[in-house]
């Protein structure tokens, strides 16, 4: 996979076309047998605008989207304070709006702007909103707050992880932090099953 700078999201589909093609070259010489793998492209997104102009991207926008600041991290250190964030309600705010924007193109139809003649003209429906996940200060302690509360795909991490004494206790107890919420919530709604979180 790949991720792509916010700033470079643009070519998501330049990029897709030119690894496609290399894959594609390689596996056909490398005769796998049929066991050819997906690419993933993703980007990060800061707003809500941002998240629409790479999902709109045709013929397809990233897989996934990498959505924050969250919460404050060493990663963007010029982000001092609260105020300066995006915040946890982010993530969930852009998936909502990529769903809803997803199933209005299926059940209208799309129609685009052609440049050169400015008709509007019909086009395919959008594919598939990205999965959207929670980034920037995530943690084992506020892991579940984008997610549970918020209605973000997931998290990503960097720093929880890497920087863990024991990466794979760290990605556990994150797991176990998101998967309680959902026993909690189970457990309100009269069900005993531990549901996959998202």
């Amino acid at each position: 996979g790949v991720h792509v700078k916010e700033y470079k999201n643009h070519l998501i589909p330049s990029i897709r076309r030119q690894l496609e093609h290399a894959t594609t070259c390689a596996f056909d010489n490398n005769n796998n047998n049929g066991t050819r793998k997906e690419l993933i492209i993703g980007t990060s997104c800061h707003s809500l605008e941002s998240a629409m102009r790479s999902y709109q991207l045709s013929p397809r926008g990233p897989d996934y989207l990498f959505v924050g600041t969250s919460y404050l991290t060493q990663s963007h250190p010029e982000k001092d304070s609260v105020d300066q964030l995006e915040g946890p309600t982010l993530p969930g705010r852009v998936r909502r709006k990529l769903h809803r924007v997803y199933e209005d193109s299926v059940r209208e139809g799309v129609s685009s702007i052609n440049s050169e003649t400015a008709i509007s003209e019909p086009t395919e429906p959008l594919s598939a909103p990205p999965i959207i996940l929670a980034i920037g200060g995530i943690d084992e302690c506020n892991c579940r707050e984008p997610v549970a509360e918020f209605g973000a795909d997931g998290v990503a991490t960097i720093r929880t992880v890497m920087q863990s004494p024991d990466p794979r206790e760290a990605v556990r107890r994150m797991k176990k932090a998101m998967q309680q919420i959902q026993v909690d919530d189970d457990n309100e709604s009269g069900t005993n099953e531990l549901s996959e979180t998202k």
